[in-house]
C-alpha cells in the first residue's frame, strides 16, 4: 500500500492560466460543456473511438519515425502517418514535433503515449487473466495456454465497448441501445471477442447475457483501460487551458463531512466543468469498485488492510469518536459518567467489521465490558442520526462532524472520554495509474478543505 505525498504535482503544464479554468460539479453549469470534454453520449470516453491512432502514437514515440513504427507493427508508412495526424486532429494539439531526425513527442504526446502503454498492458494482463479464470472455473476441463500474444495490439474498440455495456445492460438488445447501434451488430461483437480470444465470455440465458468467470476477468481490465483513456480526455483538456472531467467519489460513514462538502464547492467555484459524482457504500463494495475502475476514489477512515501494490492513500486529518445523544437524555444529566454507564440505554451501533465498529469493541474491552448489543446497526450516517433524534438511542459520532452538525442544538455529545478512538481520515486511490487532472485537482481541493476546517 503505497502513501501519497502531502504536495501534489499536477499533471497540467506549469504555465496553465488557471483562470481560463472552469466545473459542472454537483449543480449544473451555466455554460454547456462539449460531450467530448467526458466522453460521448453513451458515456464511454472521447478517445475509445482512437484506439488504433493511439497505438500508431506509441509505436512512433518507441520507434522515433513513422517509418520504423510501421515496420515494428507490420503496417505500411502511410498509414501509420495518417493514424497519428488522425489523433492530433482528434486531440486538438500536436503530439510531434517532426524534424530531419526523426518525430520527437510533445508533452502531451509523451503523456498520451504513457497512458496508451498503461492502456495495453491492462489488455494483455485482461487476456492472460481471462485465460486463468476460465481454467481455474468449477468444473472446467481445460488446459492452460498462452494468451492470444496480440490481443491487445489488435482487439478493435467497438469490442470492448460492446463487453462494457452488454456487462452494464445484461442483453444485447439493451447494449444496443445504450450504444446506438443495432443488435446484430453488438452480437457480432461479442462474437468476435470470444473469437480473439478463443474463450467463451458470456453466459446465454432465458433471461438475458451473463459473463463468464472469463468474461468477468477481461471486463475488470477493460475498465481500467478505458480509465486510462478518461485519463487521456483530461489531460487534453488541460494542455488545451480548461480542465474537464468527471471524478466519482466513493464514501464511507462518518467523518468525511468534515472536509468533503466545501471541498466539492470549491472545486466547483474554480473548475467549473469538472463533474463531481457521490456514492456510498461498505469498504468492500467501494474498494471492488475503486479497484474495478468503477469509481475514482474513496474517502473516508484509512486501512491498514488496503490492498498492497493497488492502492495509495492520502492522509488529510485525523478525527476521533464521540458519543452522541438527542438533547434532554439522561445521558446527559448523570454526574461523573462512566463508560460502564452507557450500557443501560440501547444503541444503534456501526457494522460488522468496520473501523468504527472495531473501535467500540475496543473501547469497551479495554474497560473489561462487552460493547453494547449490536440489535440495530446502521453504516448511514443519516439513518443514525434520525434514529438517535427520534428514538432517543446512543451512537457513535466523528466528533469533528458532530461539532459542525448539532441540528440546531438537537443533538449533543455526551461527556464520556472515548480514548484511543482516533482515526486517520483521508482518500484512497488506484496506485496502477497517474492522477488524471481532474482527479489531481479534487484530490487538492480535499487537502485544503482538510487543513482549513474550523478548529
Amino acid at each position: 500500500m503505497e502513501e501519497f505525498p502531502r504536495v501534489l504535482t499536477p499533471l497540467a503544464p506549469p504555465s496553465l492560466d488557471s483562470s481560463r479554468f472552469s466545473h459542472d460539479a454537483m449543480t449544473p453549469s451555466s455554460a454547456p460543456r462539449p460531450a467530448s470534454a467526458i466522453g460521448d453520449a453513451q458515456g464511454f470516453p472521447a478517445l475509445a473511438a482512437q484506439l488504433r491512432p493511439l497505438r500508431a502514437l506509441l509505436g512512433v514515440v518507441r520507434h522515433g519515425s513513422t517509418t520504423h513504427a510501421a515496420r515494428a507493427m507490420h503496417l505500411s508508412q502511410p498509414a501509420v502517418a495518417r493514424a497519428v495526424q488522425q489523433l492530433e486532429a482528434a486531440c486538438g494539439v500536436p503530439l510531434f514535433q517532426r524534424g530531419a531526425r526523426g518525430m520527437m513527442p510533445t508533452a502531451p504526446g509523451s503523456q498520451l503515449a504513457a497512458r496508451t502503454e498503461a492502456l495495453l498492458a491492462h489488455l494483455v494482463s485482461g487476456a492472460a487473466e481471462a485465460h486463468a479464470a476460465a481454467v481455474a472455473a468449477p468444473g472446467s476441463n481445460r488446459r492452460r495456454v498462452p494468451a492470444p500474444p496480440r490481443f491487445a495490439d489488435t482487439v478493435p474498440a467497438g469490442q470492448l465497448r460492446a463487453l462494457v455495456a452488454i456487462a452494464g445492460c445484461g442483453s444485447e438488445s439493451l447494449a444496443a441501445r445504450r450504444l446506438g447501434i443495432g443488435q446484430p451488430a453488438v452480437h457480432a461483437a461479442l462474437a468476435g471477442l470470444e473469437d480473439a480470444l478463443a474463450l467463451p465470455l458470456f453466459y446465454k440465458l432465458a433471461f438475458g447475457t451473463r459473463l463468464t468467470p472469463a468474461g468477468e476477468a477481461l471486463l475488470r481490465r477493460v475498465k481500467l483501460a478505458l480509465a486510462e483513456l478518461r485519463g487521456m480526455d483530461s489531460d487534453l483538456s488541460a494542455w488545451r487551458g480548461a480542465v474537464r472531467g468527471r471524478v466519482v467519489v466513493g464514501v464511507l460513514p462518518l467523518s468525511v463531512g468534515i472536509f468533503l462538502p466545501r471541498a466539492v464547492e470549491d472545486l466547483a467555484a474554480r473548475h467549473p466543468d469538472i463533474e463531481v459524482a457521490i456514492v456510498d457504500g461498505t469498504y468492500e463494495s467501494l474498494m471492488q469498485q475503486l479497484l474495478g475502475a468503477d469509481i475514482d476514489a474513496i474517502a473516508g477512515a484509512l486501512r491498514a488492510d488496503a490492498p498492497a501494490g493497488e492502492v495509495r492513500q492520502l492522509h488529510l486529518l485525523d478525527d476521533d469518536l464521540v458519543v452522541v445523544a438527542p438533547a434532554g437524555h439522561a445521558a446527559l444529566r448523570r454526574k461523573r459518567l462512566q463508560l460502564a454507564d452507557l450500557l443501560q440505554w440501547p444503541w444503534v451501533t456501526p457494522l460488522p467489521g468496520t473501523p468504527a465498529d472495531h473501535a467500540l469493541v475496543r473501547l469497551f474491552a479495554s474497560h473489561g465490558l462487552a460493547p453494547p448489543r449490536g440489535d440495530l446497526r446502521a453504516s448511514s450516517p443519516v439513518m443514525t442520526q434520525a434514529f438517535v433524534l427520534q428514538t432517543g438511542r446512543l451512537a457513535l459520532a466523528s466528533h469533528g462532524e458532530s461539532l459542525q452538525h448539532d441540528h440546531g442544538g438537537q443533538l449533543a455529545i455526551v461527556p464520556v472520554a472515548l480514548p484511543s478512538t482516533r482515526r486517520r481520515i483521508g482518500l484512497a486511490t488506484r496506485a496502477l495509474s497517474v492522477a488524471s487532472p481532474d482527479l489531481e485537482l479534487f484530490m487538492q481541493a480535499c487537502l485544503e478543505a482538510a487543513g482549513n476546517r474550523p478548529a
